[in-house]
């Protein structure tokens, strides 16, 4: 049987996912709208195509994979957003612990292992969005 995403609630946060990998974003995506709780609204897998589509979809946050297949790669993407949109969010996830690069850390990010259950990505986002 066939799992079928439930449509976000309007006041969703509206999600650019980025990973080097397509079938990782491609589950990401699955994952985070079987919850109904995010509205994903692109994907990407390299730092010129997660630009672009930031640009064109100005999400409110983005859920980034920094290894573009390269750390470097990903803390210029990360300089990036930041530079064009300082109050841009970004959930950095990865199947290690990427906290402590101080290139990576920063007042709008946080930190989900790829290994996590949906419901800690969904809140990973949400926090992001909504801080308490």
């Amino acid at each position: 049987m066939h799992a079928t995403a439930r449509p976000a609630a309007p006041s969703a946060p509206r999600v650019v996912i980025v990973d080097a990998d397509r079938r990782v974003q491609q589950s990401l995506s699955d994952l985070l709208g079987l919850t109904g709780l995010v509205s994903v609204v692109g994907r990407a897998g390299d730092v010129r195509a997660a630009l672009e589509e930031v640009e064109k979809e100005r999400p409110d946050v983005v859920l980034l994979d920094p290894r573009l297949p390269d750390v470097e790669a990903g803390t210029a993407l990360i300089a990036g957003l930041r530079r064009a949109w300082p109050s841009m969010k970004v959930v950095l996830t990865g199947w290690t612990d990427v906290e402590g690069h101080a290139a990576l850390d920063g007042p709008h990010s946080c930190y989900v292992s790829k290994g996590g259950t949906p419901e800690e990505f969904v809140s990973a986002i949400v926090d992001a969005c909504c801080p308490d």
